[in-house]
């Protein structure tokens, strides 16, 4: 899959993005931080083809160990996010 390079908005959702914004499973709901990710990657004006590119960054501890160990930055943002969703919060968030 080749994947645009979005790295002016990269960055600036690096800057803009604090840890406690971060989905880690802990006691955090997916939806509440995929609404701060959708805010936060409007403001950096990142088209929506590019979000799997930097879905990263919304990771903290288990879930990014997870979005690594399966690979999802070969997968499409809606089946990537879908993923994360099931395999923490059971098949009636799928």
């Amino acid at each position: 899959m080749h994947l645009p390079i979005y790295s002016k908005e990269a960055a600036t959702i690096a800057k803009i993005y604090i840890d406690n914004q971060k989905y880690n499973k802990v006691s955090n709901s997916f939806n509440f931080k995929l609404t701060i990710f959708y805010n936060i990657y409007k403001r950096a004006s990142l088209l929506p083809k590019g979000y799997i590119t930097v879905f990263l960054t919304m990771l903290k501890g288990l879930t990014q160990d997870y979005y690594y160990n399966s690979s999802l930055l070969t997968r499409l943002f809606t089946k990537a996010y879908n993923h994360m969703r099931y395999f923490f919060k059971g098949l009636e968030y799928y």
